[in-house]
């Protein structure tokens, strides 16, 4: 047989009998461990992934709940906004009317003031000719 042996004149089979008993026996020490740990990280590993999809979840509910937000005070701004236009132009429709009213209410007061007067001057006249005809006749006799 032959056998190999390494540069101080050890034979490698003699090393290779002692590397096997050293990861042997480094492998009955840490193997559970690291199955252990193994195990532990596939579950922490599993219920990340089934955090994320429950977060992703939510969020997109979030989102399309907030979207739906957005849009009914979208909808109801347009809907104040229309309101909004339409009370300004009826004040400005009853705003005219007023006006227009207080013009006529204005003019119908100046005439009701020039007809008193022409009445007040009709009575003055009427007045001054009942009195100069009663000094009229008091003068003949």
């Amino acid at each position: 047989m032959s056998q190999d042996i390494d540069s101080e004149g050890v034979p490698t089979s003699e090393y290779s009998d002692t590397v096997k008993a050293l990861s042997s026996g480094l492998l009955e020490i840490y193997e559970p461990t690291l199955n252990e740990v193994k195990g532990s990280l596939k579950e922490l590993l599993d219920k990340q992934y089934e955090m994320q999809a429950t977060i992703a979840t939510e969020k997109l509910t979030y989102i399309s709940q907030d979207v739906q937000q957005i849009n009914e005070m979208i909808n109801k701004a347009k809907l104040y906004r229309e309101k909004a236009v339409r009370i300004k132009n009826q004040m400005h429709q009853i705003h005219q009317r007023a006006k227009s009213l207080r013009a006529k209410a204005l003019d119908m007061q100046e005439l009701k003031v020039n007809q008193c007067a022409s009445k007040l001057q009709q009575l003055h006249y009427e007045e001054s000719l009942v009195a100069s005809i009663k000094k009229v006749p008091g003068k003949k006799s």
